[in-house]
């Protein structure tokens, strides 16, 4: 496996050390002292977190027997096995730690397994952790996670637009909305501009005192945040390679992999880009579009004009999330960047749209990015 210097790490060791420095590097933020963006404060409150007997047993008896131990070696057919005499000291346990705000040390450690992804498997940015957590861990948060969704889809606190990680919602879902949005303007002879965009490491780069001011603005009590906050602190992986283990690695910043609570946390730091305009996600993969109904003999200078205030719409998206972004210390994945025009009409969007657009996705995400026009006929 190549180093940065092109050198060679052959043993296993060797191998999770460099592995293990380049997944915490993904997850080592410096914020520079910056100053944590605000949102406005929802009008609801939600109740503190409940632990009761019956919900701790719901969760052991849950867990999947066929799963990997976590990093203390207790394995979940254990723990299931176990549930009768385990659920009033677990109980007790996950009072305390929630009432203390303090999750234990032995709960922020993940081990991470590499898996290959395409490409040379000589090349360490070419492997994606898969992360093992504390079992006891994923049960408590299983329980707040739970009274947690059920708070925010009650309340209608995550934007309608997000389709990942929420019960009821899939990619299909949302595939099949985008089209019928976009077809239903085609077919009315009016057009759609569509970009779409993708946050670069999204999960790996949250910056944490990001997520934890946005919180309290959802009306979460201050004991939940208050343990939300030394979840997140003091964490710290390391990597298995060939049954060698790496020394362990620090992080700050990220929603922690392996965990049940990450999704829902990840839902709530980016749920206040959404409101910048006509933006849909799955998860961190995003969406915007800007369209008009036609009509049957629309003029060719009501066309121009119609088409320079979708491209004026875009614009301003683009740099609606352009500030979301800088505030939350976020970058866009250029690769993954497209803006796309969908139409029945024969004349093409001019250059100087075009061009507008391209100054603007640069400005967003330098570097290598792709422009298309597709057409319908």
């Amino acid at each position: 496996m190549h180093r940065e210097d092109d050198s060679l790490a052959h043993a296993a060791k060797e191998k999770a050390d460099l592995l293990c420095s380049l997944f915490a590097s993904n997850s080592t933020l410096d914020d520079g002292g910056n100053t944590p963006p605000t949102i406005p404060r929802c009008e609801c409150s939600m109740p503190d977190v409940r632990f009761t007997q019956s919900s701790v047993r719901k969760a052991l008896f849950s867990l999947d027997v066929s799963k990997s131990s976590g990093p203390d070696g207790v394995r979940p057919i254990v723990l299931k096995t176990c549930a009768p005499e385990l659920v009033p000291v677990l109980t007790r346990l996950f009072r305390y730690s929630y009432s203390q705000g303090v999750v234990p040390n032995s709960w922020k450690t993940a081990l991470f397994h590499p898996i290959p992804k395409k490409g040379d498997r000589s090349d360490p940015s070419n492997y994606r952790p898969i992360a093992i957590t504390s079992l006891f861990s994923k049960i408590m948060e299983s329980i707040i996670n739970c009274q947690l969704m059920r708070y925010l889809e009650d309340h209608q606190l995550i934007s309608d637009c997000q389709y990942g990680f929420r019960r009821g919602r899939s990619a299909g879902d949302l595939l099949v909305y985008l089209t019928h949005r976009w077809a239903e303007a085609v077919e009315s002879k009016g057009e759609v501009l569509a970009v779409s965009l993708d946050i670069a490491k999204a999960f790996d780069r949250v910056w944490h005192k990001a997520l934890l001011s946005k919180l309290p603005s959802y009306g979460l009590p201050e004991k939940l945040c208050k343990w939300i906050t030394s979840f997140l602190a003091d964490r710290s992986i390391k990597v298995v390679v060939d049954g060698a283990c790496s020394d362990y690695k620090p992080i700050n910043a990220g929603v922690p992999q392996g965990c049940v609570l990450s999704p829902t946390l990840f839902l709530l730091h980016i749920n206040d880009m959404l409101l910048t305009g006509s933006i849909h996600c799955y998860a961190d993969d995003s969406t915007g579009d800007a369209l008009y109904t036609g009509r049957a003999n629309i003029s060719r200078e009501n066309v121009a004009e119609y088409r320079d205030k979708l491209v004026s719409e875009v614009e301003s998206l683009l740099n609606k999330v352009s500030d979301w972004g800088r505030l939350n210390l976020l970058q866009f994945n250029p690769q993954k960047t497209q803006v796309c025009a969908f139409t029945f009409k024969g004349t093409r969007l001019s250059v100087e749209n075009f061009f507008r657009l391209k100054t603007d996705i640069l400005r967003l995400v330098p570097g290598k990015y792709s422009l298309s026009k597709s057409y319908i006929k």
